[in-house]
């Protein structure tokens, strides 16, 4: 099996508050967590696969380790392994939101970089806090083609940011992942994306810029046909 990005990240169970009292909530407002842009007119993707012990190997009614030991083995097919994995995230789906929202409320406050972005996005009047930045667990999906889709996180304006708890595997990974979301809610307030429209595939490349960088670029005064996004670095124009 393969692994890719989903085109729209899952949505946490708690509702969050928006970033902005100005932002109101889209039906399609989503932004992708990963850096590929969506668009609503996308094809749908296939079929999810759903288990069978049969075919798969893996039986959800025993015992955790003798799944693990089938698998070890060799007893269990890389689609049974898939199936596992996503039933231990259930298991501990509470031990990882504590974990997460314990090294999210360190980022906030102590990471320099979501510091940094902090500031920025609340000299847009926007506001990122943990009230907003919500840790819940991902399901993956595992399509027909073969395809994982995973993701580590999401960005709504009308909501805020997803964490995925369940994917997250340190501080490090944690704070990489929020600042990526908050370079979304940035642009969100300072360039008024359109994220269901055409103009998300401009943003793409744009998008991939390194977070302080862009905008300590636009504090300089750099206009837009510096930061041009259409173009892997801003101010080269062909």
């Amino acid at each position: 099996m393969s692994s890719s990005q989903p085109t729209t990240p899952p949505s946490p169970e708690t509702p969050t508050i928006p970033i902005s009292s100005q932002t109101q909530p889209s039906a399609a407002s989503s932004s992708p967590s990963s850096s590929t842009a969506f668009r609503i007119d996308a094809p749908e993707l296939p079929r999810i696969v759903n288990n069978d012990p049969k075919r798969t190997g893996f039986d959800p009614q025993t015992k955790w380790w003798v799944n693990y030991f089938k698998i070890l083995t060799g007893s269990v097919t890389p689609e049974g392994a898939f199936h596992y994995r996503e039933s231990r995230y259930i298991a501990n789906e509470e031990r990882d939101c504590r974990t997460c929202e314990k090294w999210r409320d360190f980022a906030l406050q102590h990471s320099p970089t979501v510091v940094f972005l902090r500031q920025k996005i609340a000299a847009l009047n926007g506001n990122i806090d943990a009230s907003n930045v919500v840790c819940a667990r991902c399901p993956a999906r595992l399509t027909e083609d073969g395809q994982v889709h995973r993701s580590s996180g999401g960005f709504d304006p009308g909501s805020g940011i997803l964490i995925c708890a369940n994917e997250i595997r340190s501080q490090g990974h944690l704070e990489d992942t929020l600042a990526h979301e908050m370079v979304h809610a940035w642009d969100h307030l300072r360039w008024k994306v359109d994220w269901a429209g055409d103009k998300n595939l401009q943003q793409a490349a744009y998008q991939s810029f390194d977070a302080e960088w862009r905008v300590q670029m636009d504090e300089r005064g750099a206009d837009e046909t510096e930061l041009d996004p259409n173009t892997a670095v801003p101010g080269l124009r062909t």
